[in-house]
């Protein structure tokens, strides 16, 4: 018994350690199909395909290892479960294991369940999921407006973890339609860097410094000082910030754990003047002292009142700050990296090109040594040459 890899070109099976295909030379560090080879007791070899996840094919492998062993294992598919089964199971492993759940119940429920839900798992195929990539493009959402690309990538990315896990679970044996090789993803660039001028930062302050509702006011100036997420900052509690040393403790982040970062003067400040609510231990609480929700209706107000880009969203204070820490020559990328909790180096390169002129700077000292060296060169050089002459 043993996991091999199955090249999506030529279709020949082979070690998993090769990167390139023996037969044809196709590159398999991108496209890959990973297949467990059987040999039952009485000689038979069976394949099983896993898809492209070797965890799956290393479940599967061990699963059946075991039953052979046991004496259990009966060579005989099993009846498909519908697409719908599986969610009912994702959906209470996904409400313990993923803080998104609930996007993805609405994405099952609104484009998924109504095409796939009644369907068993080996009815589906990558044509079908294709079809749905390709209505899905060509179709309005409820703005009116045109599916984004990372909209449509969520439903091919969903729908590819139901078949992964219904394998993990033994639900299911065949093939997964929703794998990169065999369904082609949109492509997605939604790296969006929004900063504000510093006209519109002028305004804005300005807009908060006379703004009724000082709740609402500390809450933008707050997440314009520190760069915090707005979930980070409805989650922040009293007891989650130290006033003496200056330090906030961000539980529950996106980066996947608790992190303790600085606060600043400006941060500081605004805490220290900043009311609290009787009887919540919320920060920034909503209605009732309870934890907030949303704060859409307040940022729409405030970006008018200061005149700012009605496509501007609170999520672009983040980037403001991040912008101009970055530009300011005085904070490297792995700093940033840091202040703004991000998991890896990847988000954070978005704010490279603002690093260039400090870089440019830094290049520019050889130039400066090259030239003094090389003018303590030339003067002894011509003083020599006049010497020469003279004689």
């Amino acid at each position: 018994m043993a996991i091999l890899l199955r090249c999506p070109s030529c279709r020949t099976d082979q070690s998993i350690k090769n990167r390139i295909c023996m037969k044809c030379g196709k590159n398999l560090s991108r496209e890959r199909e990973y297949i467990v080879v059987i040999k039952m007791p009485g000689g038979k070899w069976i394949k099983r395909v896993c898809g492209s996840n070797l965890d799956v094919a290393k479940a599967i492998e061990a699963k059946i290892k075991t039953e052979i062993r046991e004496g259990k294992f009966i060579d005989k598919k099993k009846p498909a479960p519908t697409l719908d089964e599986v969610w009912e199971k994702y959906l209470e492993w996904a409400k313990v294991n993923k803080k998104t759940w609930k996007h993805d119940f609405y994405n099952y429920h609104c484009h998924i369940k109504p095409r796939f839900g009644a369907l068993p798992l080996d009815k589906i195929t990558c044509f079908e999921v294709e079809r749905m990539i390709l209505e899905l493009r060509k179709g309005i959402n409820k703005r009116g407006v045109p599916f984004a690309a990372q909209t449509i990538k969520h439903q091919v990315v969903l729908i590819r973890r139901l078949f992964n896990l219904a394998m993990v679970w033994e639900l299911y044996s065949g093939e997964n339609p929703a794998t990169g090789k065999k369904v082609k993803m949109p492509k997605v660039d939604n790296v969006v860097t929004e900063m504000l001028t510093e006209q519109e930062l002028k305004r804005l302050l300005s807009t908060l410094e006379n703004y009724h509702d000082l709740q609402t006011a500390n809450l933008v100036k707050f997440a314009l000082f520190t760069g915090l997420r707005r979930g980070e900052i409805f989650n922040l509690k009293w007891e989650d910030v130290d006033l003496e040393n200056g330090w906030v403790n961000i539980k529950d982040s996106k980066g996947g754990k608790s992190q303790v970062i600085p606060l600043n003067k400006l941060a500081l400040e605004v805490l220290r003047k900043h009311p609290q609510t009787e009887g919540s231990p919320y920060i920034f609480p909503g209605r009732n002292g309870k934890k907030r929700k949303e704060f859409k209706t307040a940022w729409k107000t405030i970006k008018k009142l200061a005149n700012l880009p009605s496509n501007f969203r609170f999520h672009g204070l983040r980037h403001t700050y991040g912008s101009f820490l970055a530009s300011s020559g005085e904070v490297d990328l792995y700093t940033l990296q840091r202040l703004l909790t991000h998991k890896g180096p990847a988000m954070t390169q978005r704010y490279a090109h603002l690093t260039e002129e400090r870089l440019r700077k830094g290049s520019a000292v050889i130039e400066k040594v090259v030239e003094k060296v090389m003018g303590n060169l030339k003067t002894p050089m011509k003083n020599n040459s006049k010497t020469l002459s003279n004689n």
